[in-house]
């Protein structure tokens, strides 16, 4: 069987694995690096593609013919404009960047309201959702839009570098609030009424087509053969994650992708955009096998990395292993916070820092403020198993689907203490694992593609027999 690499790019560090369903291995990390330029934030796009060049490389010179295809996955919503000439008319934005602060109330004013936006794209209502920020530069830079002529996704323009071929993926699309799942193409009228350029919008490609072989110039600089191809995987992280996880054919699986971001839902067949969904804060994205993913944003261990790297840069040397035995220790204190609150959606700054977020909110509360690193988390985890239990609610009567066991996916399920609360708190059985579902997904899809296995239901049979799953009881 071929070799596949996974370029998985999240949005704290990135990855590149080589491998398949049953046995792979990484070889190259580094950080997902961002910064700051006179108040606002970027993605160092050029820096990760570099990195990517750095494990492609590693990763031919141990493995060479034996690897068939890359795939590359990243965070939804972001994206790169690009010139006639596929050059960047600008840097890509980070989605936490603030000018689209108040932009989501302009844009469905004039789009006729809520409601019809949602009927029309399925996407729930977040700030950095890629219709608020280009309808941002149409506000702000005007010029820098008007110069554009390609729109890519972050992955959609990391595999044009590497191919020189545009394709728009379809389940990153879906991120953008300006895709149509019924259509299953751009929202048009959509596009038309905010003034965006048509043209900007190119082919949108199922996940596994072929996007096509490295160029000359990258294939020499990282010692590829000319048989390997890039794949349009799943390119939205959560499609690939959600690929990978281990069910038996036919059951409809209650799911959360656990990462900076918790991803909680269900796939079904079709879109759900009642006022009920858009009430509760559920999102209709396309799935890697084209069904929907029906799911909520809930904010996940990003709330709890801010918090480490604020008591890092004062000089402290923070083990896992010591935070996970304070938290226990500190189970007894009662305070949480609710991750949907918006405060916690920025960075850290110096004038802001998450740790005092977290302390207003429990005050605002009437909760006693946490004071020790260990009641930092009990607040964050137990905030979380609350969130992910009035989300399952909520999602049992919009779908009228009764759910038993939940399987959590991804780098979050590592995390014992918040499984185990989830679990009591939930009442359901969990299924804690892969941890490497994103980048297992991700390979899934290239073997599908390249024909190593017959159907995407066969990779996930092999991902429950091959890959560890570790179950928590209520």
């Amino acid at each position: 069987m071929k070799k596949h690499i996974a370029v998985d790019l999240g949005a704290s560090n990135g990855r590149v694995l080589v491998g398949d369903l049953t046995n792979f291995e990484v070889v190259h990390r580094f950080v997902t690096h961002n910064d700051q330029i006179l108040g606002e934030f970027y993605w160092n796009l050029l820096g990760l593609f570099s990195e990517i060049k750095i494990g492609l490389k590693k990763a031919f010179a141990k493995y060479g013919d034996e690897i068939s295809s890359i795939g590359i996955d990243t965070w939804g919503v972001d994206y790169l404009l690009l010139d006639e000439k596929g050059s960047a008319v600008s840097l890509c934005y980070h989605y936490r960047d603030n000018r689209t602060d108040g932009m989501i109330d302009e844009v469905t004013a004039k789009l006729g309201g809520k409601m019809r936006v949602f009927e029309r794209t399925g996407i729930a209502f977040q700030p950095f959702n890629t219709l608020y920020q280009l309808a941002a530069m149409q506000k702000d830079r005007p010029a820098t839009l008007s110069a554009a002529r390609h729109y890519l996704s972050v992955p959609d323009l990391l595999a044009y570098w590497l191919t020189g071929v545009m394709k728009n993926e379809r389940t990153h699309a879906s991120t953008t609030q300006l895709y149509d799942p019924f259509a299953k193409t751009w929202a048009w009228d959509i596009i038309d009424e905010m003034g965006f350029d048509k043209a900007l919008f190119g082919e949108i490609v199922d996940s596994g087509t072929v996007v096509g072989p490295l160029t000359a110039a990258v294939r020499h600089e990282v010692g590829a053969p000319s048989s390997a191809l890039v794949i349009a995987s799943a390119a939205h992280d959560t499609a690939s994650a959600v690929s990978a996880v281990p069910v038996a054919k036919g059951e409809v699986p209650l799911y959360i992708s656990s990462g900076t971001w918790s991803l909680l839902g269900v796939e079904i067949e079709e879109p759900i955009t009642t006022a009920l969904a858009l009430e509760s804060g559920f999102t209709n994205e396309i799935a890697a096998n084209g069904n929907v993913r029906f799911l909520k944003n809930i904010m996940g261990m990003w709330i709890q990395q801010e918090c480490v790297r604020h008591w890092e840069s004062l000089g402290e040397s923070i083990s896992w292993k010591d935070l996970d035995e304070e938290t226990l220790a500190c189970s007894s204190y009662k305070g949480f916070v609710d991750p949907a609150d918006q405060r916690f959606l920025k960075p850290n700054t110096y004038d802001n820092l998450m740790v005092d977020r977290i302390r207003d909110w429990c005050i605002e509360h009437g909760q006693v403020p946490p004071s020790t690193h260990g009641e930092f988390m009990v607040a964050i985890y137990r905030g979380l198993a609350k969130a992910y239990a009035l989300s399952i609610r909520q999602l049992q009567e919009i779908t009228g689907k009764t759910f038993t066991s939940l399987y959590i996916i991804g780098g979050g399920c590592k995390n014992e203490i918040l499984d185990q609360w989830t679990a009591t708190e939930t009442g359901l059985t969990v299924y804690a694992g892969p941890v490497e579902a994103t980048a297992l997904g991700n390979t899934l899809i290239q073997m599908y593609a390249t024909g190593d296995i017959a159907t995407l239901q066969e990779g996930r049979d092999m991902i429950k027999r091959e890959q560890k799953v570790r179950v928590f009881k209520p």
